[in-house]
């Protein structure tokens, strides 16, 4: 190894002679970097399972909403207004003995200005903890342009 004068050493210049600059600054920043054999981040084994919503339903819209959530159909549904003419998705709640509510979803079309000529209607049974139940349907069958 040469000898380093004292003005070299102070300036860093410490490495054996003949090592290209280039190499040393590699090894530098390899040396900085995390190590080559340390283990990866631990990742998840399996996808972490939802937290259930607890739903209390304690107003009709409550329970209209938990229904109208259930079926893409049923979106833009409003509680029924008898002073709306031409209105063609409305839903009506009547109260269920020991809580929850019973929810008719009802989906009109044809002239529905005069009261749609046509209507399929769907009913629910909503318990106090959110629980949803389909009870039926009737009604005309449902077009498959059933315009929104």
């Amino acid at each position: 190894m040469p000898n380093l004068t004292p003005d070299r050493a102070r300036r860093g210049h410490s490495f054996r002679a003949g090592l290209p600059a280039g190499l040393a600054f590699s090894m530098v920043l390899a040396a900085c970097g995390p190590a080559a054999s340390s283990p990866p981040s631990a990742a998840p084994t399996a996808k972490p399972t939802p937290t259930p919503v607890a739903a209390t339903v304690a107003t009709p819209e409550d329970a209209a909403t938990l229904v109208i959530a259930t079926n893409p159909m049923f979106a833009g549904t409003t509680q029924l207004d008898p002073e709306i003419i031409g209105a063609s998705r409305w839903w009506t709640a009547e109260p269920l003995p020991g809580g929850g509510y019973r929810i008719q979803i009802t989906i009109g079309w044809g002239d529905c200005q005069a009261g749609c000529i046509d209507r399929h209607i769907w009913t629910f049974e909503v318990d106090p903890d959110g629980t949803v139940k389909p009870i039926g349907e009737e009604g005309s069958e449902i077009p498959v342009d059933l315009p929104a």
